[in-house]
């Protein structure tokens, strides 16, 4: 059996003549044994990986058929386009800041239980200080070090907390990986259908 490389928006992978992997439309496609199709993947450039392609299985010839018949249609593509790098680029720049800001949401959600635990550490240093007996000049030095120690490192944590959630706070909802590369495969997409023409008569007038 015969494999293709494939992502859910039906762009392909094919070798150009350098034996490069490049993306292409379904026409274009390169065909290869199993093997050689999971080696191609995992090769992928960074830029291509990030557009989710997988190893899939080429149909029986009873759906190629039936994929053929729909083909018949009065419609061309741009069947030949081939991303540039200069929009993978921006791809990677863009998935990146969404790297980032999910890396963001998941320190802030770390901070919040350091933050917590400082604060219980805290809270047992001052129960410590109400119930134990009075200690001397060097007991109380060595308490109030632990304890600052403490409150010093939840500050800095505090601090990281405030600048994050400021960030969070922005309105980043349409800096999405998955927007962009929808966007991008769409190119990949376009088709044009033929409108009708109606003939010029004009010439026949008398």
């Amino acid at each position: 059996m015969d494999y293709v490389i494939k992502n859910h928006k039906n762009v392909y992978i094919r070798l150009n003549k350098n034996g490069s992997p490049v993306t292409c439309a379904e026409h274009e496609k390169s065909l290869f044994e199993y093997s050689k199709a999971k080696n191609i993947l995992n090769g992928l450039p960074k830029t291509l990986k990030r557009l989710n392609f997988i190893v899939d299985p080429v149909p029986d010839i009873s759906q190629r058929n039936e994929v053929d018949k729909k083909s018949e249609e009065k419609i061309i593509g741009n069947d030949n386009y081939i991303i540039p790098d200069e929009i993978l680029e921006w791809v990677e720049k863009f998935g990146i800041c969404d790297d980032i800001l999910k890396e963001a949401q998941k320190r802030k959600y770390e901070l919040n239980n350091i933050i917590s635990n400082y604060d219980r550490a805290v809270s047992n240093w001052l129960h410590e200080v109400e119930i134990e007996k009075k200690k001397n000049a060097c007991g109380g030095y060595l308490k109030y070090r632990d304890v600052k120690d403490i409150v010093d490192k939840r500050r800095m944590a505090k601090d990281e907390w405030i600048i994050i959630n400021n960030i969070l706070r922005m309105d980043f909802r349409n800096l999405d990986r998955e927007v962009v590369n929808k966007a991008v495969l769409g190119l990949a997409k376009r088709k044009f259908a033929y409108r009708v023409v109606e003939e010029d008569n004009t010439d026949n007038v008398v």
